[in-house]
C-alpha cells in the first residue's frame, strides 16, 4: 500500500524523534521506534517490528529483518526513511545528553518509560505481543 507524503513525513519526524531519545537515553528501536509506528502511524505490530530492523545495527538485526522481509513484514521505504532520522536525532540528542547533568538525565530517562507505560496500548517488541 503507497504511503502518503505526509505520512511518510509523520514517520520520518518520529524517526528524529527516537533518535534523539537514543541519544539521550540509549534507547531506540524496539523501545521506542515499533510502539510509535503502532500506536502513532497504525503499523500492524509485525510489520512495526520489521520496519523498524532495517534502520537497526546489521550484525543484530540483519537476521530477524530477513526472516520478516521473507513473510512480507516489511515497508523497505519506510524503513529507509527511518535511517536518516535515527542518526540525525542521534547525533541532536547525544549532544544534549552530554550538557545535562547525571542526576536530570536520570529524571529525564523516565518520560518515555511513563509515557509508554501510560498509553493504553503497550507493544512488546521481543514478544511480539499486544496488552490492553
Amino acid at each position: 500500500m503507497p504511503e502518503s507524503r505526509a505520512r511518510l513525513f509523520g514517520i520520518f519526524l518520529t524517526a528524529c524523534v527516537v533518535g534523539v531519545a537514543s541519544g539521550l537515553f540509549g534507547i531506540g528501536g524496539g523501545v521506542l521506534m515499533v510502539p510509535l509506528l503502532v500506536l502513532l502511524h497504525h503499523y500492524g505490530q509485525h510489520r512495526a517490528q520489521g520496519t523498524s530492523l532495517i534502520a537497526m545495527v546489521p550484525p543484530t538485526g540483519l537476521l530477524a529483518f530477513l526472516a520478516y522481509y521473507r513473510a512480507s513484514a516489511v515497508d523497505i521505504r519506510t524503513g529507509l526513511l527511518i535511517i536518516p532520522g535515527i542518526v540525525i536525532g542521534g547525533y541532536i540528542g547525544s549532544k544534549i545528553a552530554v550538557q545535562l547533568p547525571a542526576a536530570r538525565m536520570r529524571r529525564a530517562a523516565m518520560v518515555p518509560a511513563s509515557a509508554l507505560m501510560s498509553s493504553n496500548r503497550i507493544s512488546i517488541p521481543t514478544f511480539g505481543l499486544v496488552l490492553r
